[in-house]
């Protein structure tokens, strides 16, 4: 969420060279492990850390269930992610469109997307 908040409060300053760093090393290759970690992550094991013990039993944080696995947190990692770059491709279109692998880096958007929709 940091990455694609500085690149939106700081795109307009932003060299074209730059643009291409950040898009191809980082948020793109970005997008690709959230979906791999989201796939590889397990739906049913608790993630809830255990906090000491009271009387022999063991005393676990209490999560939302919401969060309480590793796939709904790797979930909701991906609805931010997928949120915030979004964000910043309508915000820099006209920016990255002038950009020559331009076409490469909106049709990894377009997947992660598709994706996205299809989990």
């Amino acid at each position: 969420h940091t990455l694609t908040s500085i690149l939106t409060s700081h795109g307009a300053q932003l060299s074209g060279s730059t643009w291409d760093y950040a898009l191809f090393r980082a948020l793109l290759p970005m997008m690709r492990e959230v979906c791999e970690a989201a796939a590889a992550a397990c739906a049913t094991q608790q993630v809830a850390k255990p906090l000491g013990k009271e009387g022999g039993v063991p005393v676990l944080m209490l999560l939302h269930h919401s969060r309480d696995t590793a796939s709904k947190q790797w979930d909701e990692t991906w609805v931010l992610l997928l949120h915030s770059s979004t964000r910043l491709f309508r915000a820099f279109l006209p920016t990255l469109m002038a950009r020559p692998r331009f076409s490469k880096a909106w049709a990894r958007l377009l997947a992660f997307c598709r994706t996205s929709l299809l989990a």
